[in-house]
This record gives C-alpha cells, structure tokens and sequence, in this order.
C-alpha cells in the first residue's frame, strides 16, 4: 500500500497538503483506511487505520502500509473548512464503516444547508443504523442512507445491487432538499467498497448555482474531480509510476486525483457517471454508467 499511498509523486498522503487540482483547500482534517487481505485473519474484516493527526507525519501508518499488500483499499485525506463549526474528530473520519457491515463509505464534497435536511432523512433511513450515527458530518448519513437501500444492510451485495442502492439514496437526497428549498450545489462524490466490489460516483447537485459569499466557492467552481487507471499492475517504470497494460485487466485505480503528475495514463471519469469494479471468476469486471440524479 506504501506505493499508493506515499511513494508516486501526487500520492494520496500528498494530496492531503498538496493538491494539485485544488486551489487552496487543503485535506488536513485526518486519515482513514480500509484495506482487505484475502490471506489474513477473517479476511471478511478489512485492516483499519485512522488518525487524525497529518498522514504525512505519521510513522505508524508509514511502517504498515509497507507491509500491508491488500487486494482492495479504501483510503481518505478529510478536508474542513477553516471555521469554528468543524469537528475534528475520530468519528468523523472516512471510510465509515458500521461494525457487522460489509459495506465501507467514503465522500469527497459536501451536503450544503445540511442541518436543514438533516432529519428529514430519519424516515429513509433503517432506525438501527439512524442509532448507530456518531459524528457530526454529512457523509455518515449518506452512509446510513446508502445501507437503508440493500435487501440486508450487514450483507456483501454485489456491485450492481450496491450501484443500485448507492443511486437510490442519491434520489432520495435529491427528492428531500427539494422539499426543504435546498438549491445549492453540492458535490457528491462517493466511493463505497466491500473488498470485493467497488461503487463510486462523480455528481453534484445543482451544480453551478452557489450561495452568495460562500467560503467553500472557490473550491467548488470546478466540477469535483475523479479519476481511474486500469490494466495489469500499478508499477514503477523508468523512474516514473504508471498502469501496466492487462488484457482482461486486473487491476483499477479510482482517485479523486491521479497520482502522478504524469496524467497519460489516466482518464477523467465524466461528470454525473457511476463506476462499478468487481471481483469476479472471471476476472475484474469494470463498467462505467451514467448517473441520472
């Protein structure tokens, strides 16, 4: 995990105090991780670190992520805005993951006026998960809300039931700030992963239409971004790292940046899709959908 995380040049630990398709927002608000390893203990249970101090200081996580090789990762840098409304805090570091779940949640962007809708969404949400709700932060609420869609939130749903659950909650978000007036945009970028199958999407509400002195615009001005490499093997090659060609492919790579400065071998993921990656016996199957929110 150490390559991912540390070693390429706009790795997933720098992103999180220099972006390179940020202005001036910087991730400084904590890690987390979720990484499965079929050959450990109940390998069901994916490996967790979290830590609300800066990544790129944190020896501990510098040591076990090279000694970790996962088949499937789930990592986050939280960004806050600079007020004195955030919370920093355990709790509300990504990936969030209920304990006898399956399913694991990140989000980059961000529910504006949430505290308006926030308690609409009880009536969507299963009242064992609604309890079960720790932090202060949007993005737990997506979860709870995402859950509250599979046939058994404590399942393993297969990508595209999980494809399917994560757009219905989406609908759901859409269908409650209309109800409260909420017109604002808000990107909802979300990255759900089982160990065996990964979900993530590229949207935003209301795109383009923000409150007057908003601290969060200049961030929010271009769409949010989101990225993939896939092919054989993420590898270093002549000084510099890239994807490797595989034909079926067996590996993919979704990142709100690529991370390399070098962008060749990677492709922007267009605005308002959906991404689904599995493992199957048949190899990676990877898709790509549009998203109607």
């Amino acid at each position: 995990m150490r390559n991912l995380l540390f070693d390429t040049d706009n790795s997933l630990v720098r992103q999180s105090y220099s972006p390179r398709l940020m202005n001036t927002f910087l991730n400084l608000a904590g890690f987390g991780m979720k990484a499965w390893d079929p050959s450990s203990l109940r390998p069901e249970d994916p490996f967790t670190y979290r830590a609300t101090t800066l990544p790129s200081f944190d020896r501990n996580l510098r040591f076990i992520s090279a000694k970790i090789a996962s088949t499937c990762l789930v990592a986050h840098v939280r960004g806050v805005t600079y007020s004195g409304d955030a919370v920093v805090a355990d709790t509300n570091l990504h990936p969030f993951h209920f304990g006898g779940a399956r399913v694991v949640l990140a989000h980059n962007g961000h529910l504006r006026q949430f505290a308006r809708m926030r308690y609409a969404l009880i009536e969507h949400v299963r009242p064992e998960l609604a309890q079960r709700i720790e932090g202060t932060t949007d993005s737990e609420w997506i979860y709870a809300l995402v859950l509250s869609q599979l046939d058994d939130p404590y399942g393993a749903p297969e990508a595209g039931d999980l494809a399917e659950a994560t757009a219905a909650a989406l609908r759901i978000l859409r269908t409650v700030r209309a109800a409260h007036g909420i017109d604002t945009s808000s990107p909802i970028n979300l990255c759900l992963g089982t160990g065996r199958a990964l979900v993530a999407t590229r949207v935003s509400f209301d795109y383009g239409w923000y409150p007057p002195d908003d601290e969060m615009l200049e961030t929010d001005l271009p769409f949010v971004s989101l990225w993939y490499a896939i092919g054989g093997e993420y590898a270093e090659r002549n000084g510099g790292w890239e994807m490797t060609g595989g034909d079926p492919p067996r590996s993919v790579i979704i990142a709100s940046e690529p991370l390399t400065s070098d962008f060749s071998s990677w492709l922007e993921v267009p605005e308002y899709s959906l991404l689904t990656a599995e493992l199957t016996r048949e190899g990676l199957q990877f898709e790509t959908h549009d998203l109607d929110v």
